[in-house]
């Protein structure tokens, strides 16, 4: 917020504050003294997801680099970092890999890295490979995924994914965006009366849906 990084809170993604016309980000505190408090509450991991990581180059975010490397001099649990973990190429024409941005944050403090939209878009090319085999089970993975990558340098337990989620409402399972696309009988029915719904992914922060759920991914 302001150039400053804070901990916030959103309701379906929107930070903002609603009383007043100031428009300023719901501010909850300072990412470091928060960790530090609920390390001392006996919390047992801590994980930070920078919600705007996916807007610009991650590698000069310097703030949320420096959050990990303070956070890691006081808070003695794993600490997971997630937010705009991507391949990107600077304004210089330098290319930098989805591996080499999260190296970064392994080397400033991360224990593990969370994948959110690179999880969904593996998950998307996995789908597509499905789709044009007899067999699903001739579907080999290439090692090509951030998640492969990540394993194979750092370990299995060095990535974890983190789904954003969001309920869409259907009023017939074949109103599905894709045919493996699951779809449940709901509770309680959609705004229309619908009785059936699927959990759309997102990526970008939540900025943006896609034809695939979260039981797929």
């Amino acid at each position: 917020d302001n150039g400053d990084l804070v901990v916030t809170k959103g309701d379906q993604y929107d930070v903002r504050e609603k009383d007043g016309d100031s428009n300023d980000v719901r501010n909850l505190g300072k990412p470091v003294e928060l960790a530090t408090k609920y390390f001392h509450w006996g919390a047992d991991e801590v994980t930070f997801l920078n919600i705007t990581g996916f807007r610009d180059f991650p590698l000069g975010d310097l703030p949320m680099l420096q959050v990990l490397q303070k956070a890691s001099e006081k808070v003695f649990v794993p600490l997971t970092v997630g937010g705009g973990i991507r391949e990107f190429t600077d304004s210089q024409g330098q290319f930098y890999s989805s591996l080499d941005v999260a190296s970064e944050y392994f080397q400033s403090g991360a224990d593990k890295i969370s994948i959110g939209s690179e999880a969904v878009y593996a998950a998307e090319a996995y789908w597509a490979k499905r789709q044009e085999v007899e067999d699903p089970a001739a579907v080999a993975l290439d090692g090509g995924s951030l998640i492969e990558q990540i394993s194979q340098k750092y370990g299995k337990q060095a990535v974890v994914i983190s789904i954003d989620p969001r309920r869409v409402y259907v009023s017939d399972p074949s109103e599905a965006p894709q045919p493996f696309v699951k779809v449940v009988e709901t509770q309680v029915p959609g705004p229309r009366g619908e009785r059936f719904c699927w959990w759309q992914c997102t990526v970008k922060g939540g900025r943006e849906g896609r034809d695939i759920g979260a039981y797929e991914v």
